[in-house]
């Protein structure tokens, strides 16, 4: 399904809940149940073509609600301190795709052009 938060578009096979709100940001949390995650980092200037993590619990997405950064954190339990990994995402005129490939999840920047 597609929703827009804030200025995102994200197009995800999975339910998410809201856990935090402030007039600023909003945190959204994904759980992916222990699956590997692929980030798709084709457009990376520094890495070729993805990034891996295996057994990974959920996703949390930081959304400023009035720019266009928004920063994932990757859980190794339900433990919002669990976080072993996070990193920013530009998302300027981009769809977020995190779908569901039985055995991984897929993390995906769709440009999409004006």
């Amino acid at each position: 399904m597609i929703y827009n938060i804030g200025q995102l578009t994200l197009d995800s096979d999975f339910e998410f809940r809201v856990i935090r709100e402030s007039e600023e940001d909003i945190d959204i949390f994904i759980d992916i149940n222990y699956r590997s995650l692929d980030i798709d980092a084709v457009d990376s200037k520094m890495f070729y073509s993805r990034i891996q993590f295996p057994f990974v619990r959920a996703i949390i997405l930081r959304i400023d609600k009035f720019g266009n950064i928004m920063t994932v954190h990757l859980l190794r339990n339900i433990d919002l301190l669990s976080a072993f990994a996070n990193f920013e995402i530009d998302f300027s005129h981009s769809t977020i795709a995190i779908k569901n490939e039985y055995e991984k999840v897929t993390f995906n920047r769709i440009f999409n052009p004006l």
